[in-house]
This record gives structure tokens, sequence and C-alpha cells, in this order.
């Protein structure tokens, strides 16, 4: 896992979730992407950092979304990028416009509600299924491979959250998390979302589970990432 003393350049993440697509990231990459975007006529909507509120003048935006599914989203950056590229006024080379680096390499979701969830446990009953699971990337890359800081999002409701990273570090978090499970209450309900070539996607845990598992991770100077709603007392 990436150590948080060498952190690489941050990548958005990219969450398409019942055909809508949500990026979530730095603030001034999503405040470019929302201009890249709206330049090229796409309707999009934000939200600001820590209210979950409509976009203001002069504050910071933690998530972009659109209302197209991953593919027809990375068709319409594409276009924006083709939009924004200066044309040569002479003889130089014609090259093909792409987006940003830091928007190519950006690592995709997609959220399925039938991929199975295990239980790291096979005692452990988990009651559903539905995950997020690795999608192609720009260009059809596959993200599954990217390195990247450990995702920690609460996503879906306020009782879980996602363990979102590469496949290599979903996995060394799991084995984390089952060491965690021999004495920390919750992580016995890790679960673990597969796709159809039994990769993990993402890892699912209870939000008691959050405080341990992130001084854990820091404690092992790993550059987590986490993304969770405004307690409410």
């Amino acid at each position: 896992m990436p150590r948080s003393d060498e952190v690489p350049q941050r990548v958005p993440y990219v969450l398409e979730y019942q055909g809508r697509t949500v990026v979530l990231g730095e603030p001034f990459h999503l405040a470019e992407l929302d201009r890249m975007l709206t330049r090229s006529h796409v309707s999009t909507t934000t939200t600001v950092s820590g209210t979950g509120g409509t976009q203001l003048d002069g504050v910071l935006l933690n998530s972009v979304s659109v209302d197209l599914p991953i593919p027809r989203f990375w068709e319409q950056v594409q276009s924006a990028a083709f939009d924004d590229a200066p044309w040569p006024a002479d003889d130089s080379p014609v090259t093909v416009p792409e987006p940003p680096a830091w928007l190519a390499a950006a690592r995709c979701w997609e959220y399925d509600p039938v991929a199975p969830v295990l239980p790291a446990v096979e005692s452990t009953r988990l009651e559903e299924p539905g995950g997020w699971l690795h999608s192609p990337g720009f260009a059809g890359f596959d993200t599954s491979r990217y390195a990247g800081s450990v995702g920690l999002f609460q996503l879906m409701d306020q009782e879980t959250f996602w363990v979102l990273a590469s496949t290599e570090d979903l996995v060394e978090v799991r084995l984390l998390a089952l060491d965690l499970a021999r004495y920390r209450r919750g992580f016995l309900e890790l679960g673990v979302c597969f796709d159809e070539f039994e990769r993990p996607g993402s890892l699912r845990l209870p939000l008691i589970c959050r405080e341990v598992l992130e001084d854990e991770l820091i404690a092992r100077s790993v550059d987590i990432e986490p993304r969770f709603w405004p307690r409410v007392d």
C-alpha cells in the first residue's frame, strides 16, 4: 500500500450508481472538471465540502456528478478535452487531445446490486448482496491495478462504510481487518464484494470500525482518503 510519506499524485474516485456518475477528489480537480464539462454543455451537480449543500461562490467542492453512466462520462470528458485543446497555427504535428493526467488516471467503481458480498468469517451472516466493483477507466484501462490512496467512504447508509482501493491493497486491508477482528468489535462483520472473476472490488465494514481502521492504517504510514458524513449527535 502507498505510504503517506510517499504520497502519489492525487487522482479522483469515479463512482457509478444507478446510471449516474459521481466524482470525488481534490477540490481544485473537481472545480476544473466542472468547468470542463459545463463548457461542453454537460449539466453537472456539485456539492460543497463539509455541508453537502449546493455550490456557492468561493467554497470547496467535494463532488461533481452527471446523469450519465461511466462510459458516457468518459466520452464527454474526451469531448471536453477536444474543446479545450489549442490547435496549432503552423505545420506542427497535431496530437489527439486527452484529459489532464490526474483525470485520465482516475480509478473507477460501479455499484452492482446483485454482486456477492461474502463474509470474512464463515460463521458470520451478512444481510444482503450488492457492492462496488472496479470499472474500466479512461480509454478502457483496468483501474483495479492502479496504485493510489486507500479510500474509506461512507456511501450507502449511516451504519456502514466501504474500502475502495486497488485489488492488491484490498487484499492487504482485508488481512489487517481479520487481524483486528481478534480483539476489536465490528471487524467480524467484514464483507468482501467480488466480481465474476472472483477479484475483490471493495470491502464493507460497520461504521464502528472506522476510527480503529483509520488509526491502524495511519500507524502503518498508509495514505488514506476518508469521506464520511458529518456526525449527528
